[in-house]
């Protein structure tokens, strides 16, 4: 598996790019951006986007689509029936997909935002603003809040100690630091 981890300065967003060692189809996960940075990765390691997971559809996460569509024909997956007015297939928790020659877990966890979901891959689980190193995405109220947290503890603290988190925004990390060192996972619910 070749794994790109790029950064955009315009929603200080991360971008995610998945694909085979040999080239061929590739997973596109919240592309904030379609820059040149992302554009060289793709072409330069042989690959061609064919599915584009959304996390949740916040700007600093879905801007980048129209300019992508625009040169590969990939298909979206999201927690709605479109995203910027594309259709997308809509996934929801325990979808399994195989996407290329990758299988994708799709885990609902709203309280960021009610579309929120994470999606894992072997041992990585892209987490888009559920869950970042030392914090959690923001929420507009208290439920919301609730909704956050049981998400993070109930499906994604079982996951395993191991498990690489890639999240939306930040550094990554992984579960079992989270578990340890996050102070918003201790709050009480």
């Amino acid at each position: 598996m070749r794994f790109f981890s790029l950064f955009s300065r315009l929603g200080f967003s991360n971008t995610y790019l998945v694909g085979p060692d040999d080239g061929g189809d590739a997973v596109l996960v919240d592309p904030g951006v379609f820059d040149a940075p992302l554009l060289q990765a793709v072409e330069e390691h042989r690959l061609y986007v064919r599915s584009i997971l959304i996390t949740h559809a916040h700007n600093a996460h879905i801007n980048g689509i129209r300019s992508l569509l625009k040169v590969y024909n990939a298909e979206i997956f999201a927690n709605q029936p479109s995203v910027l007015d594309f259709p997308a297939h809509h996934v929801q928790e325990g979808d399994i997909l195989q996407l290329g020659e990758f299988k994708v877990r799709v885990i609902e966890t709203p309280g960021h935002s009610i579309d929120s979901l994470c999606f894992m891959i072997d041992h990585i689980v892209f987490t888009g603003d559920t869950l970042s190193a030392g914090g959690t995405g923001t929420t507009r109220d208290g439920y919301a809040r609730g909704l956050l947290l049981e998400s993070v503890r109930r499906k994604l603290l079982p996951l395993g100690d191991e498990v690489l988190i890639f999240p939306g925004h930040g550094p990554p990390t992984k579960v079992g630091i989270e578990k340890l060192y996050n102070p918003l996972l201790g709050e009480k619910l």
